[in-house]
């Protein structure tokens, strides 16, 4: 029995951690966006609410970026479209649903405003980081 619950623990501690590292990792990712999103009149009041923004509007678009970015390897690797299109098809997608999840999050969060442009331009930037992702099976 003792051995059984010294698994469940580490298990605990392990999701604990991860979580962690993802939110460390999120939050550092935050910053650096919110510096250059404020040069395009991005405003909150607080650099924790900044970052607890960009956390939840992270966690909002992740569903439909999975779609965004399966859709265009899907057609790639069926033959249905070249790899030039399904990039840009990808960037189009991932840069849609990112906007979108922001977006959301942008309205219902009162101490973040965020206007058009700044959004559009770090949903751009994540799609563009993300175009190595798009490749043909071999």
């Amino acid at each position: 029995m003792n051995n059984n619950s010294n698994k469940k623990r580490e298990k605990i501690i392990t999701f604990i951690l991860g979580a962690l590292l993802i939110i460390v990792v999120l939050a550092i990712i935050a910053i650096f966006s919110g510096a250059i999103m404020r040069l395009l009149g991005f405003e909150y009041e607080s650099v924790g609410g900044f970052i607890l923004y960009f956390i939840i509007a992270s966690v909002v678009s992740y569903p439909i970026n999975l779609i965004a970015g399966a859709l265009p390897k899907a057609l790639l690797n069926l033959d249905r479209i070249t790899g030039e299109i399904a990039v840009c098809m990808y960037v189009l997608l991932d840069t849609i649903a990112t906007f979108y999840g922001f977006y959301i999050v942008d309205y219902f969060m009162p101490s973040v405003s965020a206007n058009t442009i700044s959004l559009i331009v770090l949903a751009l930037v994540f799609a563009l980081f993300g175009i190595s992702d798009i490749k043909k099976k071999e």
